[in-house]
C-alpha cells in the first residue's frame, strides 16, 4: 500500500499548512508513533460488549471502515451522525469509541483507530502527523454522504462508482496499448489508483514512469496519458475533498459562491497583507519586493483616464443590452467612477457574451453618439473578445501572464493589465491561478472585462512544475500583448 507520507526533499509553502515551518518534513518515528497510537486506543479503556449491543457495533464497524475508505479521517461525532441518520438505532461518539476500541486493540491488523477525537484510516498509524494533515486539507469542505446502500459499499477499499470506474478503464486501456510488452504496467496502474486517494504529485507520476522504465512512444502519447490521468483523478472521490470529487466539489462551491460578485472586490476586503510578509503570489520574495512594487509602480493596471473611456464605454454597452434583453430591474449610472450593483452587472454581462453580435447592433443604434475611439473600442470587443478559462502563471511589471488556448489547442501566452489595480494586487493568491474571464483589446493592449472569477482549486508542486513547463514551451513564441 502506497503511504500518503512528503518526500524528503519537498518543502510546504502554503501559509495555513500545518507543516508550513517544516522543510523537507522528517515526519514520527516508529517509538512515537507507537505512543500516540496506545495514548488514544488504550487497552486499559477496552470494555466488553454491553448485552444487546453487538449487533450496532458490527454495524458500526462497517460504518467505520467505509468512512475511513473515503474520507481517510472523520469524528467519533460525525460518524455517530452518519449513522443515526441511516438507522433506527441510534449512537453517540462516546458510545462508538466505546464499541469499537475493543475491535482495534485485539486485531492484528485494525483497518483504523482513534487519534484524538477522530477515527483515521490505518495510512496514519506510522506517523499521525498526517491525521491532521489531512484534517487541515479538508477544513471548511462539505461532506460528501451518499445514502446507506452506497455508503456501506464502501467498506470494500477497492470500491468505485460506476462513473469513477469508467475514467480509470480509460486510462487503463491506453496503458495497456501504449506498454503492451511491459510486465509491471499493471502494478504501475494500481500504484497510480492508490496515489488517486489524496493530492498526489505530478513529479510522483514521472518518479513511477521511471522506475517501471516506461517510455512514451511519442509526445502526443504523453500528453493523452496525463490527459486521460487528471480526467481520471478529477472524476475520484478524494480524501482532501471529504469524498467529493474535484470536479463535484468545483461545481458546488461555483453553485454556493456568487457568480455575480467579482473577483477583485472580495479579495481587497477579505486579505491583507503586510509589507514584510511573504508575498502571496507564492514567490518566496516579501510582499514590499515583489507584488507591491508592481502595483506601485501602476505600470500593471489602468491609468485613472483610461479607466474613466473603459467603465464609461462599458456601462453603456451594459446598459443597451439590459434595455434590449430586459435582463434585470436596474437603472444605470453612466458616470465613473461611481457606484453599481455588480451582482446584476454580472448577470447583463453573461447575457453579452452569449450575444456579442448586440454589440454592432448598440453601435449602429447610437451612430453619432458614440466618439470615433468609443465605437473602435466596441468593434475590437466583438470581433477579438477571448472567453475561456487561463491559468495565471506570473507577473511581470507591465502586467500578468495568463497561459490559454489560441483555439487550435497550442498553449498560448497574454500579457494582460488589471483595471484599477493590478491582476497580481486582485489576485492576491498564490500562482498558478485558475481563473475565467473575457479578455478585451484596449488600444495597443489587452484588458479584461472587469469581472474576473477565480477557481477553488490549488495545485501540488509536481503540477506547479507542469505549469512550468507549458509555460516555458509557450514563451518560446513570446507574450501576446495585443488582440487583433
Amino acid at each position: 500500500m502506497v503511504h500518503c507520507k512528503m518526500r524528503a526533499d519537498d518543502s510546504v509553502v502554503n501559509a495555513e499548512s500545518p507543516y508550513v515551518k517544516i522543510k523537507g518534513y522528517a515526519g514520527m518515528t516508529e517509538k512515537q508513533a507507537q505512543k500516540t497510537f496506545e495514548k488514544y486506543n488504550p487497552a486499559s479503556k477496552a470494555v466488553r460488549c454491553p448485552n444487546g449491543r453487538a449487533p450496532v457495533r458490527k454495524l458500526l464497524d462497517i460504518y467505520a471502515r467505509a468512512a475511513i475508505n473515503l474520507y481517510g479521517i472523520i469524528s467519533r461525532k460525525e460518524l455517530a451522525d452518519i449513522f443515526n441518520s441511516q438507522n433506527d438505532d441510534r449512537t453517540s461518539a462516546d458510545e462508538v469509541f466505546s464499541l469499537l476500541l475493543p475491535l482495534v486493540i485485539k486485531s492484528k491488523r485494525p483497518r483504523y483507530c482513534f487519534y484524538k477525537d477522530y477515527i483515521v484510516h490505518y495510512w496514519a498509524f506510522d506517523d499521525f502527523d498526517y491525521a491532521d494533515y489531512w484534517l487541515w486539507e479538508q477544513s471548511d469542505k462539505p461532506r460528501f454522504i451518499p445514502e446507506k446502500e452506497e455508503f456501506l459499499k464502501f467498506e470494500n477499499q477497492y470500491y468505485e462508482s460506476e462513473s469513477q470506474e469508467a475514467y480509470w478503464e480509460k486510462l487503463w486501456t491506453f496503458i495497456v496499448k501504449e506498454w503492451s510488452g511491459n510486465i509491471e504496467r499493471y502494478r504501475f496502474f494500481n500504484e497510480i489508483k492508490e496515489l488517486s486517494a489524496y493530492n498526489f504529485e505530478l513529479r510522483e507520476i514521472s518518479d513511477l514512469i521511471d522506475e517501471y522504465g516506461l517510455i512514451f512512444k511519442n509526445e502526443k502519447s504523453t500528453q493523452n496519458f496525463f490527459n486521460l490521468l487528471m480526467n481520471a483523478r478529477n472524476n475520484t472521490r478524494l480524501w482532501a475533498n471529504k469524498g467529493y470529487s474535484p470536479k463535484e466539489l468545483v461545481a458546488i462551491m461555483e453553485k454556493e459562491r456568487p457568480k455575480e460578485a467579482p473577483v477583485e472586490m472580495v479579495i481587497h476586503q477579505n486579505k491583507k497583507v503586510g509589507p514584510n510578509e511573504p508575498c502571496p503570489c507564492g514567490s518566496g520574495k516579501k510582499y514590499k519586493k515583489c507584488c507591491r512594487l508592481t502595483e506601485e509602480s501602476g505600470t500593471a493596471r489602468l491609468s485613472r483616464s483610461e479607466c474613466g473611456l473603459f467603465y464609461v464605454t462599458w456601462y453603456r454597452l451594459l446598459d443597451y443590452i439590459n434595455r434590449k434583453l430586459d435582463v434585470v430591474d436596474y437603472k444605470f449610472s453612466l458616470k465613473y467612477p461611481d457606484f453599481h450593483d455588480e451582482t446584476l452587472l454580472y448577470k447583463i454581462r453573461e447575457r453579452l457574451w452569449e450575444e456579442p453580435k448586440l454589440i454592432s447592433e448598440f453601435i449602429d443604434e447610437n451612430s453619432g453618439k458614440l466618439s470615433d475611439e468609443e465605437a473602435g473600442l466596441l468593434r475590437s470587443w466583438e470581433k477579438h473578445h477571448i472567453k475561456q478559462m487561463f491559468f495565471v502563471v506570473d507577473y511581470k511589471p507591465e502586467y500578468a501572464v495568463l497561459l490559454g488556448n489560441d483555439g487550435k489547442k497550442r498553449d498560448v501566452l497574454y500579457g494582460v493589465k488589471g483595471m484599477t489595480s493590478s491582476i497580481a494586487d486582485t489576485m492576491r493568491r498564490e500562482l498558478p491561478i485558475q481563473l475565467e474571464t473575457v479578455l478585451l483589446p484596449f488600444k495597443d493592449i489587452i484588458i479584461y472585462d472587469s469581472f474576473m472569477s477565480s477557481m477553488p482549486v490549488s495545485f501540488a508542486a509536481g503540477a506547479k512544475r507542469a505549469f512550468g513547463e507549458m509555460y516555458e514551451a509557450a514563451l518560446a513564441h513570446g507574450i501576446i500583448t495585443r488582440l487583433g
